[in-house]
């Protein structure tokens, strides 16, 4: 494992996420109250981007059919997503979001 400055903190407001590529591997920050999550971006359901859907308080809304995944955890809690999402650890150093990949 190997730890990877993907974007400013004061670039992602809260309640707001982004898509940010690291390896090849599509990854969605999602920046709350309480910190900064990151899950695949990748619905397990649709398999279309989850960047392009949207948030409700801390869950991520799949824009294809409406899957939602808690974006703390990864846990698929709405269906017709069952399956959850992979998380990764963030951290923020010097204002830097910095993602464990």
């Amino acid at each position: 494992m190997r730890t990877v400055a993907v974007k400013r903190l004061d670039e992602l407001e809260v309640g707001s996420f982004c898509k940010v590529t690291v390896d090849q591997k599509d990854i969605l920050l999602v920046r709350l109250e309480d910190g900064v999550f990151a899950t695949s971006d990748i619905c397990t359901h649709a398999l279309v981007s989850l960047s392009g859907g949207w948030l409700e308080g801390n869950i991520i809304c799949c824009p294809k059919h409406g899957g939602k995944f808690d974006a703390r955890t990864g846990k698929a809690v709405a269906f017709p997503a069952v399956t959850g999402l992979k998380t990764y650890r963030t951290s923020v150093v010097d204002g830097q979001v910095m993602l464990e990949v």
